[in-house]
């Protein structure tokens, strides 16, 4: 008969810190937004040679380093889902390639990171867009007598 190991109570669990050995050796890099972009760029190179396209797409997302965590701001509906399923592979990435086994990676839903100009119904709607964005059709407009009814 075999001897069953012990289990020890949850609360007596011990953290485990991260042992130079672990960490192949070297010491953490600190996380910096450049040192991110350029990684992200080499992960995004990996990607395109994979042809993860829509990986490609989340993570030129804008991002902000908050002390050992990397967090994406997204839009709702299907980035949200694609992250999640990209989470895991990011965070192992960026942990072996920072040295940093407590890198975290998560995402914010911000709402201006929805593009106002994709929500453009009527005629009218993209007319008073594109005026705001080119004050030159204006005066073709009028120059030509031309009616926004239509």
């Amino acid at each position: 008969m075999k001897a069953r190991p012990v289990d020890k109570p949850v609360g007596e669990e011990e953290k485990k810190q991260a042992s130079p050995k672990e960490t192949g050796g070297q010491p953490q890099e600190a996380l910096t937004e450049q040192g991110v972009k350029d990684m992200l760029e080499e992960v995004k190179m990996a990607f395109s040679e994979d042809h993860k396209n829509m990986e490609m797409a989340l993570l030129k997302q804008p991002f902000e380093v908050r002390d050992n965590q990397l967090v994406f701001f997204l839009s709702k509906g299907l980035q949200e889902d694609l992250f999640s399923k990209l989470k895991p592979e990011l965070t192992g990435i960026l942990r072996r390639k920072f040295n940093n086994p407590e890198l975290e990676v998560s995402f914010e839903v911000r709402e201006e990171a929805i593009d106002p100009s994709k929500n453009l119904y009527t005629s009218s709607e993209k007319l008073g867009f594109l005026l705001k964005k080119s004050p030159a059709l204006k005066e073709l407009k009028n120059r030509f007598g031309l009616e926004t009814d239509f």
